[in-house]
């Protein structure tokens, strides 16, 4: 290129800023995402650290203040220990037995501060969960029962099936039965099951491994911890604000999952396929300097309606291992083959 060829590219390079700059200083400011809560900023307040709760107790007002005391029931077998609440009737922490982290401490699946893994909610942004009653029912079994004003009784059942093969250790069972033993019909168009949540083990693990997947016909979809962020887009094109939540309808999933780089929390339903996913991304305290990434998942079913004495009963499989690249075809595979 001779000479006057390159100081009329540099003149485009310069124009091209300039109008960029311009077109930047005349855009008015993006509005928050429409699934975001009214009171909320686009980028989500939700933290964790060791003096103050992270962002679940922001929206969780019944955590923030119960109005019933906390009762932990435990199941526990060679390779898990499942310590369950009464509030919702969930998971709360899933210990895992053989699994070492940082420090020589224990593996420890989803939260205390987000949702009990099998908690049955309406609204996973701001979840309710009732008091439950716990009725150990042996060594391997716990049940949870509850009943409403309107006389919904909600029985569910977590339980180690039977087996003789080691890797089925790992295998959780819900039993969920819903009774009508009201005067009316019971009908609803919908609710969420809480996956609980997933974080890194170690400071420098893949953020890209912290995910929100779920299967559909065989084949894994999902996102990760990087999707909630702003983008700054590339020359003033495709900026996006931070987004609070993640929420998606979806033509029946077979199963849905959180997933860290070395565990996985998986749940599948047996009598139906889910048809919505919701999550959400948290921070991670770990230390003065440390600030890791994790996320927070729900999958949504189809609503039911009950007549008067009529009983629902939905069955599901928790999954849960240590090999992140592999479990994806092999649950798609199972899981299908359950349902």
């Amino acid at each position: 290129m001779d000479r006057t060829a390159w100081i009329a590219v540099t003149l485009c390079v310069i124009g091209l800023v300039l109008w960029e700059l311009y077109l930047a200083k005349q855009t008015p400011p993006r509005r928050a995402p429409v699934n975001a809560p009214a009171q909320a900023p686009a980028v989500p307040t939700l933290t964790a650290s060791p003096s103050a709760p992270p962002l679940a107790t922001a929206l969780k007002p019944e955590e923030a203040a119960p109005s019933f005391p906390e009762k932990i029931e435990t199941l526990r077998n060679s390779d898990v220990e499942l310590r369950l609440t009464n509030r919702g009737g969930g998971i709360k922490e899933a210990v895992l037995l053989k699994q070492v982290a940082e420090k020589g401490q224990r593996v420890i699946l989803n939260s205390p501060e987000c949702a009990p893994i099998g908690a049955i909610i309406e609204q996973p942004s701001a979840p309710a969960l009732p008091e439950f009653t716990a009725s150990p029912q042996s060594n391997s079994a716990v049940q949870f029962e509850r009943t409403t004003p309107e006389q919904i009784t909600t029985r569910k059942k977590f339980f180690f099936p039977p087996s003789t093969e080691k890797k089925d250790n790992f295998i959780i069972g819900l039993d969920v039965d819903v009774e009508n033993r009201g005067p009316k019909p019971y009908q609803t168009v919908g609710y969420f099951v809480a996956l609980g949540s997933a974080a890194p083990i170690h400071p420098k693990d893949y953020p890209s491994y912290t995910r929100l997947v779920w299967c559909i016909e065989g084949r894994a979809k999902g996102i990760d911890v990087g999707w909630f962020g702003g983008g700054s887009g590339f020359l003033g094109m495709g900026q996006h604000a931070a987004r609070p939540f993640y929420e998606q309808n979806i033509a029946g999933a077979e199963w849905v999952a959180v997933s860290n780089q070395f565990f996985t929390t998986l749940m599948a339903p047996l009598t139906a396929k889910a048809n919505q996913v919701w999550g959400r991304r948290f921070d991670v305290a770990r230390g003065p300097d440390q600030k890791l990434l994790g996320i927070e998942g729900a999958l949504g079913m189809p609503g039911f309606q009950l007549q008067p004495g009529q009983t629902s009963i939905i069955v599901w499989r928790s999954f849960r291992t240590t090999k992140p690249r592999s479990w994806i075809s092999g649950c798609s595979k199972s899981c299908a083959n359950s349902s």
